[in-house]
């Protein structure tokens, strides 16, 4: 479903503009819940083509700095237009990118049973709408939407330099990669914590979480902690030195259990 009100589009643009996007606006002053500016954006994509590509681009671009699990966890919970929405752009930004993790996130969305015509305006015009069907791309097609063209936005979406730049909460992920190990080094970077809360907190399986929390322990970047309250894990001294000395390195999402 589109949203509907300027306020909104503006904010999705300033966030967009935040991570290097392609929007001439003033960019956010917070830190951006990739994925789920992701699917607010694919919300409201039908309403707004310059938007779509925009997303697609950059994810294709950049889609290392994304979380796919997480982000098929919430793509899981989408349906109708949604969901079909969220296939059509994950396969443009596939274009780009060739990368089985894009696929993985696919595996969440679903088709139109009734196929309809991607984009709104378009829509609403006769001819163009008939011209969408008719020469609709297979890309599209696959999800049961019509469009007949891919616009992608390669000038537009700022190299990653730039954004790691202008996006502190992201060189987390861009030391340890868009997964469950950032997950639990950010949930750590607040409290020492157990593994089976850090399962909670993330979503992943105890097992997944345990084998995480290892690779992070022989690399010395978590260690065993225990106090008169609590004992679990908690970040090296070195990892959190180095996490203090970037104050602006914080966690961009509130994570919840699954």
């Amino acid at each position: 479903m589109s949203i509907q009100t300027e306020a909104d589009r503006r904010k999705l643009s300033a966030e967009w503009a935040r991570l290097g996007g392609g929007f001439t606006v003033e960019p956010g002053p917070l830190p951006v819940d990739i994925e789920d500016l992701l699917v607010r954006s694919v919300r409201q994509a039908p309403a707004d083509h310059r938007l779509f590509f925009v997303a697609a681009t950059w994810l294709g671009v950049h889609h290392q700095l994304v979380d796919m699990r997480r982000l098929g966890r919430m793509l899981a919970d989408q349906d109708g237009m949604d969901s079909a929405v969220a296939g059509a752009l994950l396969s443009v930004a596939n274009e780009i990118a060739g990368a089985k993790r894009l696929e993985t996130a696919m595996r969440h969305c679903r088709p139109l049973a009734e196929p309809r015509v991607l984009f709104e305006r378009t829509a609403s015009h006769p001819v163009l709408g008939a011209f969408a069907r008719e020469h609709a791309l297979p890309l599209f097609v696959r999800w049961g939407l019509w469009h007949d063209e891919i616009s992608l936005k390669l000038g537009a979406v700022r190299p990653i330099r730039w954004i790691l730049l202008h996006c502190p909460e992201l060189r987390l992920r861009a030391l340890l990669g868009a997964g469950l190990e950032s997950e639990i080094a950010e949930a750590l970077r607040e409290a020492p914590r157990t593994v089976a809360e850090l399962a909670r907190i993330s979503g992943a399986s105890y097992a997944a979480t345990h084998e995480a929390c290892s690779r992070l322990i022989a690399r010395g970047l978590v260690e065993a902690s225990s106090t008169e309250s609590h004992s679990g894990l908690a970040l090296s001294e070195p990892f959190a030195a180095w996490f203090n000395a970037f104050p602006d390195v914080v966690r961009s999402v509130q994570r919840t259990a699954a």
